[in-house]
């Protein structure tokens, strides 16, 4: 998708514009999002056949509809800057045309409505305000006045929030009508992992920022103790993630059936906790290197890989309870 050729003849076929729809959704990195909606639907759930509920597909669909819109809001609002850096971005924007991504925009709002309104009506009034809530932060991430990527301290904070926590708890009150410890200690561990993977990419940006004028932790905090910070968001939160999927069985007092079940879940966790010390060791060593903005880059280039390496496996593992009633 990036770095594809159009020409005039392109524009009489849908292909054209599918294609650089996929580019402002950023349909690459949206392959390693699924488990966002998915761990919170199935560390509510009790059983897979309440987990592949119809109202976990409508979720799942209403997910995808925000984070779509949060990314085509990004771009609209983001091509002056993605002129200079990402050009890709900003060709399929003028190839859509500015005014139709509004539109599309503006129909991706009414289905985020009109699904978030199917839940009300089924009565998942948490899970439907969280769903507008999110829509709330996808649009003030990027957009002006607010835009608040540019505002410095609060800059993680839509996303370590409306990404990376919405997600999980709206999910999670599609089947329970209240927090439970395991969930709350698994939210906290898989923001922090996240963010701090996504921080890497806060310090990638660093010069692109600063000569647009957006503030971030790392013209704030500088990149170094940005880097540090990735790195202890990135282990500690991925261990407390792990944990929390541990505590469900535990809490609830389910038991495997056999002993082979118990042992692959173990696997799994053991598998989990040496994914996340590779991925938080490569982010120390990045930090260490005296060319901070290089390696920053470098490291960049494995945050598609380390989110797939580190998101997969836990979903995995928070799905095997399932299969043991």
């Amino acid at each position: 998708m990036i770095g594809f050729v159009t020409t005039m003849d392109d524009k009489d076929n849908w292909s054209y514009y599918i294609k650089n729809f996929l580019v402002i959704s950023r349909a690459k990195i949206q392959l390693g999002t699924p488990p966002h909606p998915l761990l919170g639907l199935i560390l509510g759930a009790t059983t897979i056949s309440q987990f592949l509920s119809s109202i976990s597909i409508v979720y799942i669909l209403l997910y995808f509809l925000l984070i779509t819109f949060a990314c085509n809001v990004n771009c609209l609002y983001d091509v002056h800057i993605d002129e200079k850096y990402k050009q890709h971005m900003s060709s399929a924007v003028r190839n859509l045309g500015k005014d139709n991504v509004k539109k599309i925009i503006i129909l991706e709002v009414i289905a985020i409505l009109g699904l978030a309104s199917f839940l009300v009506m089924r009565g998942y009034y948490i899970t439907a305000v969280l769903s507008l809530s999110g829509l709330l932060f996808g649009y003030i991430y990027s957009a002006e006045p607010i835009r608040i990527k540019g505002r410095g301290f609060f800059s993680p904070f839509p996303v370590l929030i409306g990404l990376y926590t919405l997600p999980i708890l709206g999910g999670w009150f599609i089947f329970q009508s209240s927090l439970s410890l395991h969930i709350i200690i698994f939210c906290i561990g898989y923001a922090l992992l996240n963010e701090g993977i996504t921080l890497v990419n806060t310090c990638e940006d660093y010069k692109e920022d600063m000569e647009e004028d957006i503030q971030t932790w790392a013209h704030i905090l500088s990149m170094k103790k940005t880097m540090r910070i990735a790195f202890f968001f990135t282990t500690f939160g991925g261990l407390v993630a792990i944990i929390g999927v541990i505590l469900k069985p535990i809490q609830l007092g389910w038991t495997f059936y056999s002993i082979y079940s118990s042992v692959i879940f173990i696997i799994l966790g053991i598998i989990n906790t040496l994914m996340i010390l590779r991925i938080g060791g490569n982010i120390y060593e990045a930090g260490r290197k005296e060319d901070l903005e290089l390696s920053c880059k470098e490291a960049a280039k494995n945050m598609p890989k380390w989110f797939i390496s580190s998101r997969y496996p836990l979903l995995v593992m928070a799905l095997l309870p399932l299969f043991q009633f």
